[in-house]
């Protein structure tokens, strides 16, 4: 487990048990994250509650009350707030600032169909396609 995704997913005193493996962090994906992990990688895409929901495929008040009630995400919607992170974590790498990042995540990419990543990362293909973008991007491939 990259020390890194951890770190953006709010290290390991965000989760209630010890994620000294890649199996522990396995069974906590499975247990379901705590929403407050799921909101740390929101605030760090600077995303709304109604866009992070629909990334994590949730309706907006849904996402809210589960905010209100401190309820922990499915598995489903705590492996994409993993796949998120990875896709920050390789972001930060490439870029070496979040706001030159972020720009490139609302900025069309030619490589993405001249899309928006934000607005691919709602779907498993799309989070993917941007990951391969940004090794591309970062071993000096043309995207």
């Amino acid at each position: 487990m990259h020390t890194q995704i951890l770190d953006i997913l709010g290290g390991p005193k965000a989760f209630k048990q010890n994620v000294d493996s890649f199996l522990s962090f396995i069974e906590i994906t499975e247990t379901g994250f705590p929403i407050a992990v799921a909101q740390l990688v929101q605030k760090r895409l600077n995303l709304s509650n109604k866009q992070f929901s629909n990334m994590l495929s949730l309706s907006e008040s849904t996402f809210q009350r589960r905010i209100k009630n401190k309820s922990s995400l499915s598995t489903g919607e705590s492996e994409k707030v993993v796949d998120l992170s990875k896709i920050i974590a390789k972001g930060q790498d490439v870029f070496e600032n979040d706001d030159d990042f972020k720009t490139w995540l609302n900025s069309p990419v030619l490589a993405l169909g001249n899309k928006k990543p934000l607005d691919l990362l709602g779907s498993s293909i799309g989070r993917e396609e941007i990951l391969n973008v940004l090794f591309r991007i970062e071993h000096g491939i043309f995207s």
